[in-house]
């Protein structure tokens, strides 16, 4: 679309709205919300009340294997879904924890010590993410929560990638399956699993290239919402990929009859950007995100032993700096894959987000928009709680401007 168009009447963008309907007439968005609904912790601990094998975390790349191993992995973001901030103040005042720290750590301290009396009392953590997370760890041991940590392996450069570290890392997943079942893991059940989360991502891509030519059929809110399954499958893996066939077909029509409204066209990185009001904001700016840099771009390998195949598939994410570790190398390779994002969807600028008060964030964020603004790239850095509360009338002015400014 051509830049030099007019601006015009501010579009309907079909966002989330304050009852939770959308201006778009869409099954699959309808769908995807009341499937969300489901995707709580109460639903999950009466899953592990009722006898099932359910624990904290293993819901990111090692999900296969534990859903291999017959366990439901519940990830840390529903420790601050609810209450994050009586959460936060039992962090604050019964573990001593300063105020100005992460307050997503923080409410996930809380949050584990007020449920310390719930049915899911296993935590599974892989240690190459965030430092202190080990905070979380050592409070949850003395309320007496089993933990296991798969140790961490890092490999962002490909003469790192020895078969010495492939062998390490296959034995760190061995262990984490004899901790979950007291076995080793179905190798068929968790290659079956394996190319599952291979069809998952396949239609996550495609529904992200279509939106390039249809942005106003699913705006960021509810894309947002189908990304977020994307490891969980929002605890029902079947009915998430028939939602995303779903979304496919619709979106298949809708990109054959183009769209003139005129927006300007955006990469997010960093995740969420807060408060469901933010992105009102960005669209309501006629700013639109067609570039998330939490889908993965990786398969796992359907040619090698599984165990080894999730090996390879970390490492390969890594070297793309979409695991999500927050400084150093993977930072650095972050900004790679922000940048192929910004060619392949033409965006005009970059809104970078980290929560407030994690130092790993702060970094990646500074590291980025010195890289983008040497190339021309225009970003803005927004931080933001982890609480489920408005955005300041800062925040939202500062996001305006930025995109104002694209304009």
């Amino acid at each position: 679309m051509s830049t030099s168009q007019t601006l015009g009447t501010p579009p309907t963008y079909g966002r989330i709205n304050a009852n939770n309907s959308t201006a778009v007439n869409s099954k699959a968005i309808a769908d995807i919300e009341a499937l969300a609904k489901t995707w709580n912790y109460r639903e999950f601990e009466r899953r592990a009340w009722a006898g099932q094998s359910v624990i904290w975390g293993g819901s990111s790349w090692e999900a296969p294997l534990i859903r291999a191993c017959g366990t439901i992995p519940v990830p840390f973001g529903l420790l601050w879904q609810t209450d994050s901030i009586e959460a936060q103040n039992v962090a604050e005042s019964y573990h001593q924890i300063p105020s100005e720290f992460c307050p997503m750590i923080k409410a996930m301290i809380g949050r584990l010590h007020l449920n310390k009396d719930s049915s899911i009392r296993r935590i599974l953590y892989f240690g190459s993410t965030c430092e202190p997370i080990s905070m979380v760890l050592e409070y949850a041991r003395h309320d007496n929560y089993e933990i296991h940590v798969i140790d961490a392996v890092t490999s962002f450069r490909l003469e790192d990638r020895r078969g010495e570290r492939v062998r390490f890392l296959v034995k760190e997943l061995e262990k984490a399956a004899v901790w979950l079942t007291g076995k080793p893991v179905d190798q068929d059940r968790l290659r079956a699993e394996l190319r599952f989360k291979n069809k998952v991502n396949k239609k996550l891509r495609a529904i992200l290239d279509l939106r390039l030519k249809a942005p106003f059929h699913f705006t960021a809110g509810p894309t947002m919402r189908f990304l977020n399954g994307a490891n969980s499958y929002l605890g029902n893996p079947e009915r998430y990929m028939q939602i995303l066939d779903q979304a496919v077909a619709e979106l298949e029509v809708a990109a054959k009859t183009p769209d003139d409204r005129f927006y300007i066209p955006l990469v997010l990185a960093g995740g969420a950007a807060g408060s469901p009001r933010l992105v009102d904001a960005i669209e309501e700016s006629r700013g639109a995100i067609l570039g998330f840099v939490v889908l993965s771009t990786t398969d796992f390998r359907e040619d090698l032993p599984p165990l080894e195949a999730m090996a390879h598939y970390l490492f390969d994410a890594q070297l793309k700096g979409e695991l999500g570790e927050g400084a150093g190398a993977s930072a650095t390779l972050r900004r790679i894959r922000v940048e192929e994002l910004i060619k392949k969807t033409g965006a005009r600028g970059l809104i970078s987000t980290f929560v407030t008060a994690c130092p790993y964030g702060s970094v990646v964020q500074q590291m980025e928009r010195n890289y983008f603004r040497k190339i021309g790239i225009p970003t803005v850095g927004l931080e933001h709680s982890v609480h489920k509360e408005p955005p300041t009338e800062e925040q939202i002015m500062k996001i305006k401007t930025f995109i104002d400014m694209l304009s």
